[in-house]
């Protein structure tokens, strides 16, 4: 419900009017920043503070419990994406507003009814291969673990634009 009621949200947004650069900036500015935050204020002191009752939180290879919390810090910070727990959403909403932005302009040129150019709509289809096509390099280079980038990443972002596809020619 959460994304369904950002992405209404969006269209809100004049793409006539500003171009990807301004809604990039945006979008930093409204969700990485405070996910940013909200890892140095909320995660890291609950994962501080959930060593005790929880094995995952305690970033020693042994297992063992780090009373300073600084030392704690320096130690999650370098896989603090595997454990981002409630800020999920953050992040993973920015990246669905970066793939989906083509299509968002797409979508709000067709319905103020403006007439089709070949320039500037091939402009937005071409954005947004490259944008899927990126998107699908992340996944396949960088997402290692047990090789899920390649298993799972890609053949969704694969799926995703055959979705959009369709959204194109429909």
């Amino acid at each position: 419900m959460f994304f369904y009621i950002s992405g209404i949200g969006s269209t809100f947004f004049r793409t006539e009017d500003k171009n990807f650069a301004i809604f990039v900036g945006e979008k930093v500015l409204r969700l990485l920043v405070p996910f940013i935050i909200g890892i140095f204020v909320f995660l890291i002191p609950r994962l501080y503070f959930g060593q005790t009752y929880e094995d995952w939180t305690r970033p020693n290879a042994d297992g063992t419990m780090d009373s300073n919390y600084w030392s704690f810090m320096e130690k999650t910070l370098p896989t603090i994406h595997l454990k981002l727990s409630w800020l999920w959403y953050l992040p993973a909403l920015f990246i669905d507003f970066i793939l989906t932005y083509p299509l968002l302009r797409w979508s709000i040129r067709r319905s103020k009814g403006i007439a089709f150019d070949p320039l500037v709509d091939t402009g937005i289809v071409l954005h947004q291969i490259l944008t899927l096509a990126g998107w699908a390099a992340i996944c396949y280079f960088l997402v290692t673990k047990q090789n899920y980038g390649q298993l799972y990443l890609v053949p969704a972002v694969i799926c995703l634009g055959c979705i959009m596809t369709v959204f194109y020619l429909v």
